[in-house]
């Protein structure tokens, strides 16, 4: 299901899938990052098929649930439902305050952009094993880790050793 969240000056359609998207599950946590995305793109450019924008809203705008985490941190590894990739987590740490919006757009085959994913807090790289991989991924997710914070986890999959 195409959700319209903004058309930008020169006529070009931002939208969300919110069924199959990776933005669906941000947005059906926190509904209010429609309007934040459309805040942050009010005034944006895109020329490029792939947009990895990360906006300085100039106000708290949530927490960032992404932290830096030391190997003596309580830190595990599991599965989140439906994901293929081990996301690295840490217990015991707080969310800290965040100014910033985190939005990734898909140019379509229309010349519409697709909100691929949004959440807020700093642009980090995918994680290892993902199929967006990149070469910093393993070296920041070994210093970084999701709060753990009651996510779904595929229970057969949680450990301690790091599985990549």
């Amino acid at each position: 299901m195409k959700h319209p969240i903004a058309e930008m000056p020169n006529g070009t359609l931002i939208y969300v899938d919110l069924v199959h998207s990776p933005a669906a599950l941000h947005i059906a946590a926190q509904p209010r990052l429609v309007g934040l995305v459309k805040e942050a793109l009010k005034n944006s450019s895109l020329k490029t098929p792939m947009v990895y924008l990360e906006k300085d809203m100039g106000r708290d705008i949530g927490y960032d649930f992404v932290v830096e985490a030391a190997v003596s941190d309580s830190i595990f590894y599991a599965q989140l439902l439906r994901k293929n990739q081990y996301t690295r987590f840490v217990k015991n740490k707080k969310a800290l305050p965040t100014s910033y919006l985190t939005i990734i757009l898909q140019r379509d085959d229309e010349g519409s952009y697709a909100l691929h994913d949004t959440w807020i807090g700093r642009l980090s790289p995918p994680l290892p094993g993902a199929t967006d991989e990149t070469p910093g991924s393993k070296l920041y997710w070994d210093n970084h880790a999701l709060i753990f914070d009651k996510q779904p986890l595929q229970s057969r999959t949680i450990t301690r050793v790091c599985p990549y």
